[in-house]
């Protein structure tokens, strides 16, 4: 059940965050822009090294793809080297972390390769610090950085989450350039289900999503996707990008990452060094604890479990939901290309959060966990292998993957539940007064975090369910199929979501997105 009775107050699992109803939370004002820089810097810190005292460049041979190979599966082997455009990571890291301790130390460098995509030269390169936001426990530093042989000073974006890059030279169309950075994250908690975040420590372990300076979207208009992150949405928009990623970890915790491990070594004084490599994924995670683990196969896929040790006997059906839904999707919409999928047990994270190759479950134990993991392993295909704008379109991955758990129910020979889900979105729609607001808003535009997790998770559902019965059951998997296939590693967008599903039936659905997407309208629900 994706709602529960507790002192009165209905709460609404959106898989990806937990929201109170009707009394949601109001986001507080953010502070002005005027004031607006850097994180006050970090009293144990180092103050931020003069150019001689920059990090050795690494040594990264760009040419050689065989371990991102190593990532995907046989038959996706190739898409390792189909898109030689695609942003390359080298990252190393050192994580000092105590499991008893609230605090963790992640001291690291990288050294990336940027293609410019855009016709015109360009100007500036901008990373994002995406644990300074709200919504990670964290505080991060980076820079200088070395361009091209330059070091360059960065100009901060407003709220201390982005770094601006000056270019020494303007980068023509099609021309890569080289860049060498050090960053220092200081990671706290605990993070807890009452008070979530995305990055933090809680119940001895450690999530790091994104815990590396990020290249963030840079879109077809030469625009960088630099927006803050309203409360309740998604954090980052990224392209697809491929991952040569070191980790040292205190020997004796696991470790789950986006991607495959493919090397480890004693790296002295208890530790480990650990390496992940990745096919084109958008952002890289990871998470470091003490985990008990299960493992599932969907076909040719890992599906790994880790979950806390109070949770232990999770572990194993965990997996198997996990797995199911890999087979599921993949029949449904398309191939799941990489070799492995992990599951990560995280209190703390919201319901649930997605990374590609790796999701963070908030509620496992519960009696519900299952529709969360549905949910955020839906969002391997809608998000990371489909992209979109998750913060000026979060219906294009969060009604998808809220859709998606009924289509698994469907195919795992349990309609009822499947058709149950849909009749509780009906309910909670009903219940807010009024189903005329679009889904398709940015997270901005919604009143509060409740209002976007109805309109964009519940009446998103909704909206997928009228237009399979708008094209018919063959029609609108076939639609999914097509869908997938012209976007996969790709961005979408709601015109070129509408116009696929045109094609597919031959027919004009202009007023069923406009009632439904673009301007809304009074629904008359069954």
């Amino acid at each position: 059940m994706r709602v529960r009775l507790a002192a009165g107050v209905a709460l609404l699992s959106l898989a990806c965050s937990l929201i109170s109803l009707p009394a949601a939370p109001t986001a507080a004002p953010p502070p002005a822009l005027a004031t607006l820089g850097l994180p006050t810097p970090i009293p144990t810190l180092v103050p931020t090294p003069p150019p001689q005292a920059l990090p050795p460049t690494p040594i990264v041979d760009w040419s050689d793809v065989q371990l991102q190979r190593e990532a995907l599966l046989d038959a996706f082997a190739a898409d390792a080297s189909n898109f030689p455009l695609a942003t390359r990571y080298w990252i190393e890291a050192v994580v000092d972390f105590d499991p008893l301790e609230s605090q963790a130390v992640i001291v690291g460098r990288q050294r990336l390769r940027f293609t410019n995509p855009l016709e015109r030269p360009l100007e500036d390169l901008v990373l994002m610090l995406w644990p300074n936001d709200d919504q990670y426990a964290a505080e991060m530093q980076a820079g200088p950085a070395l361009i091209d042989g330059h070091v360059v000073m960065p100009e901060p974006e407003p709220q201390g989450v982005g770094l601006r890059f000056r270019l020494p030279a303007a980068l023509p169309p099609g021309e890569a350039l080289d860049l060498t950075i050090p960053f220092h994250i200081i990671a706290s908690g605990p993070i807890r289900p009452d008070t979530p975040r995305r990055f933090g420590i809680d119940e001895g372990m450690l999530l790091a999503p994104t815990f590396y300076p990020l290249v963030p979207r840079l879109t077809p208009e030469g625009e960088w996707q630099v927006l803050a992150a309203p409360p309740g949405g998604d954090t980052t928009n990224s392209d697809i990008a491929l991952y040569d990623v070191h980790l040292t970890v205190p020997d004796g915790l696991a470790v789950a990452a986006t991607g495959r491990e493919v090397e480890r070594q004693a790296g002295g004084d208890g530790t480990l060094i650990v390496r992940f490599a990745s096919g084109p994924t958008r952002d890289f995670a990871f998470a470091l604890g003490r985990f008990v683990s299960a493992e599932a196969q969907a076909g040719d896929v890992l599906v790994r479990a880790w979950v806390l040790e109070e949770h232990a006997a999770a572990a194993e059906d965990t997996a198997r939901v996990a797995a199911r839904a890999v087979e599921a999707f993949g029949q449904l919409i398309g191939p799941y290309p990489f070799d492995e999928l992990d599951v990560v047990d995280a209190p703390g994270a919201f319901g649930g959060i997605e990374y590609p190759g790796l999701v963070f479950i908030g509620v496992v134990g519960e009696g519900w966990d299952d529709i969360v993991v549905v949910h955020e392993v839906a969002h391997q295909w809608f998000y990371a292998l489909i992209g979109n704008d998750q913060l000026l379109e979060p219906w294009l991955d969060e009604a998808a993957a809220s859709y998606a758990e009924s289509l698994y129910f469907e195919a795992i020979g349990d309609p009822r539940t499947a058709t149950g889900l849909l009749d509780e979105d009906r309910a909670i729609l009903r219940s807010t007064g009024g189903t005329d607001t679009p889904i398709g808003l940015p997270v901005s535009e919604y009143g509060t975090e409740a209002e976007y997790g109805v309109y964009v998770y519940l009446k998103g559902a909704l909206f997928f369910e009228a237009l399979r019965n708008r094209l018919g059951q063959e029609r609108f998997q076939t639609f999914l199929q097509i869908y997938f296939t012209q976007h996969r590693y790709g961005f979408a967008t709601a015109a070129s979501f509408q116009s696929t599903a045109e094609a597919t039936c031959s027919c004009d659905l202009e007023n069923l997105f406009d009632l439904w997407v673009y301007q809304g309208g009074e629904l008359p629900l069954p």
